[in-house]
């Protein structure tokens, strides 16, 4: 990869912008946007780049939900289904993370996804929950929605219970 510099960066940025389109604009501004808060918190680039959000956590249930725009688009002008099953790992792999003690951390061993209807709207949410919580797997599933409250997605996930690196 070749090194990068703030000018080489520059000059990519500004031919980028002689030819792109007002949508194009509006989804590099929400991008640069996205990642300047990451900066800010401790996620992943891409929790960034799609702006997860956290709703709530309670009663060993977790809600995270994203804005659907063009960024997470597919070809049909819905969202991606890589998209959504990221949603649901997420948000199932967010909740098995609180629930473990401070020196565990777990990840996916095996995720399955349901899709039920196109993610459409404003936004889609994403619930998870544990159905088994043992000392070496935790076995999750989740319900993605869209924001009428539209069942597009269910999921299920296990995941492996690891001991954190130093």
């Amino acid at each position: 990869m070749e090194h990068l510099t703030n000018q080489s960066i520059q000059t990519q940025f500004e031919k980028y912008l002689q030819s792109a389109s007002d949508q194009d604009k509006e989804i590099l501004s929400s991008i640069l946007t996205n990642l300047q808060q990451k900066k800010d918190t401790s996620g992943s680039y891409l929790s960034a780049l799609i702006k997860m959000e956290t709703k709530s956590f309670a009663n060993k249930q977790l809600e995270i939900t994203i804005p659907i725009n063009p960024i997470i688009h597919n070809s049909l002008d819905i969202v991606h289904g890589g998209i959504t099953a990221t949603l649901a790992d997420s948000t199932m792999g967010t909740l098995v993370h609180r629930l473990l003690p401070e020196h565990q951390t777990a990840v996916t061993t095996n995720l399955s996804v349901q899709y039920i209807r196109p993610g459409k709207g404003s936004h889609l949410s994403c619930t998870a929950s544990v159905t088994h919580q043992g000392k070496q797997l935790c076995v999750t599933e989740a319900r993605v929605v869209d924001d009428r409250g539209k069942l597009v997605a269910t999921a299920n996930g296990t995941f492996m219970v690891i001991a954190k690196s130093k």
